[in-house]
């Protein structure tokens, strides 16, 4: 999965909180509203199947987990 890098995600939350007024406080979420756009935008799957975590199955004849 390709991740987008520190760089950009700041520049993202940087532009969307100076689009909302340079308010204070609430810098987590301008960061993790830049994550989730840059994702959206790189085509990277944000639904709640694809944040499933599935164990991995046993080799055929191998030790079961």
């Amino acid at each position: 999965m390709r991740t987008h890098t520190e760089e950009k995600i700041r520049d993202r939350a940087y532009a969307l909180w100076v689009a909302a007024g340079s308010p204070d406080g609430n810098e987590a979420d301008f960061w993790h509203r830049a994550e989730r756009e840059l994702a959206e935008e790189s085509g990277v799957d944000l639904s709640e199947d694809a944040a499933e975590i599935s164990r991995p199955r046993p080799i055929a004849g191998g030790i079961k987990i």
